[in-house]
């Protein structure tokens, strides 16, 4: 039986396979495991060739705008041989905004017998209007990936900050810091958290601002939510 298999979340995803709009994000080694389940449950079996399995892009390549469109339109059509049709978009962290642009109207209206999977890899860089729009789930092999909760409390925060004004406090520990609290939030579903550490660790990989500078915009972006400080921030950045 294989690690997938046994995973909790993931017989979840199966006992739900009445959603028609679900996005995964889970370790590569998996992807061909998930799509041929997946099949199995809603198109009722499996082969590479099924008519009424769409498969857009490829397993390390996002599709582009014109095959996204393609998608549009099979999926569109009546099955061949199933009673639903089942379409996948390969490396959906990797869309081009155009490209998951193009897909928005069909992820929130998907045809009746349309079943759409969004499969990923990084959570962190799936559309947010996309994520939205879909019915999200992170599945990870718990030992192959560093999470951990950001601070709970002023102590908490007082001692990171602390951390980040010492003499040997570099970026890369931000980064870190950055990526670990976003792979917890991610895991935790927490959307709204995740899209704020997302904007976060693109600002910190360019390197652009001091430690003490991002650890400020950290702080006010994850501690002051109610003074809007993580929008203002953004606005001016972007």
């Amino acid at each position: 039986m294989s690690d997938l298999a046994v995973n909790v979340t993931w017989q979840n995803i199966l006992n739900e396979a009445d959603t028609h709009c679900r996005a995964i994000a889970a370790p590569a080694k998996w992807h061909n495991e998930i799509i041929e389940s997946l099949a199995k449950k809603i198109l009722g079996s499996y082969r590479p060739s099924h008519p009424d399995l769409l498969i857009c892009g490829e397993i390390d390549k996002a599709p582009n705008i014109d095959l996204c469109r393609d998608l549009i339109n099979d999926i569109a059509l009546r099955p061949l041989e199933s009673q639903k049709r089942l379409g996948v978009i390969m490396c959906a962290d990797k869309l081009n905004l155009n490209a998951g642009n193009s897909l928005l109207k069909l992820a929130e209206e998907p045809p009746e017998h349309a079943y759409l999977l969004f499969l990923m890899e990084d959570s962190r860089f799936f559309l947010p209007t996309l994520r939205s729009r879909s019915r999200f789930n992170t599945l990870t092999a718990h030992d192959e990936i560093k999470s951990l909760p950001i601070p709970q409390n002023d102590s908490e925060w007082v001692e990171w900050l602390a951390k980040t004004r010492s003499p040997s406090a570099n970026a890369d520990e931000i980064i870190n810091d950055l990526e670990s609290w976003l792979n917890w939030a991610a895991f935790g579903e927490n959307e709204s958290i995740a899209e704020k550490l997302a904007f976060l660790k693109i600002i910190a990989d360019k390197k652009n601002l001091s430690v003490p500078q991002l650890s400020d915009i950290i702080i006010l972006t994850l501690r002051e939510e109610e003074n809007n400080y993580c929008e203002r921030i953004f606005n001016d950045l972007w």
